[in-house]
């Protein structure tokens, strides 16, 4: 069979940054094992830096940022993001400070616009906190087939929203915020005159697909499959392992080349 991408053994450097997911890619059935938490605790020893990029909301982005020491945090799918400061963080939205009370009604009336066209579309348990990204919950407590949250994810196309599908959520939020575009924003502030090219981003997952577009070193680990013919942008990357373990093996990878 032919392979679906280079093997991450194929990857070279310099690696200047890991740009990293989290559902599917960090964690393992959902968890965050042993092998992740010992392969995290080894990439931030060396000194590479490690910028978390999820979809999960922004009060978890809060948190991991506070206790593990990412780089940077980007949340909601881009549409917050933490970037350190003395004694804290400081926020960067993917929209003006601004607009942010007329997004956040927009977004809740597309909840109550897509609940009432599907009556087992409920709002993940983590909306609550949220700031500008929203999520229907179609894999995580919820079991919602593939199908209905594509119909979703068209309906919110044409309310005129940003919204893809994770491992988990359905993603919605304003057009032209997505991941890599905070990406690109933190980039800048964190590691200015550095290349994109030196750095590295590991997701599995729809809504990881404008990473794989934007980061030339970019890796999927192995459960990406089954979602491959799906993805716009394929990673050049993939790894041999599955979720939290092919996270730990690209980590092992990045940690030879140094």
């Amino acid at each position: 069979m032919t392979p679906l991408a280079e093997p991450v053994a194929q990857l070279r450097g310099p690696v200047r940054a890991l740009f990293t997911d989290l559902d599917g890619t960090m964690t393992s059935a959902g968890r965050l094992e042993r092998q992740t938490f010992d392969a995290l605790s080894d990439v931030f020893e060396s000194g590479l830096p490690v910028v978390l990029v999820t979809g999960r909301p922004a009060g978890w982005g809060h948190a991991l940022a506070s206790v593990l020491p990412f780089a940077a945090a980007i949340t909601e799918n881009g549409a917050v993001s933490f970037l350190p400061k003395a004694g804290g963080f400081r926020k960067l939205f993917g929209v003006p400070e601004v607009e942010l009370a007329s997004w956040q009604k927009r977004m809740g009336a597309a909840a109550e616009l897509v609940s009432s066209r599907f009556s087992d579309a409920l709002l993940s348990a983590d909306s609550k906190y949220r700031e500008l990204d929203l999520a229907i919950d179609w894999n995580e407590d919820q079991r919602l087939d593939v199908h209905t949250a594509d119909e979703i994810v068209s309906l919110l196309h044409q309310q005129g929203l940003n919204a893809s599908r994770s491992s988990v959520h359905v993603n919605f939020g304003p057009p032209g915020v997505d991941k890599f575009s905070a990406s690109q924003a933190v980039i800048a502030e964190l590691f200015p005159g550095q290349s994109i090219d030196e750095m590295v981003f590991v997701g599995d997952s729809l809504n990881d697909a404008p990473m794989f577009g934007g980061f030339a070193k970019s890796v999927a680990v192995a459960n990406v499959a089954s979602r491959w013919s799906e993805l716009p942008h394929k990673p050049k990357y993939i790894t041999d392992a599955h979720e939290g373990a092919g996270f730990a093996e690209l980590v092992r990878h990045l940690l030879s080349l140094h």
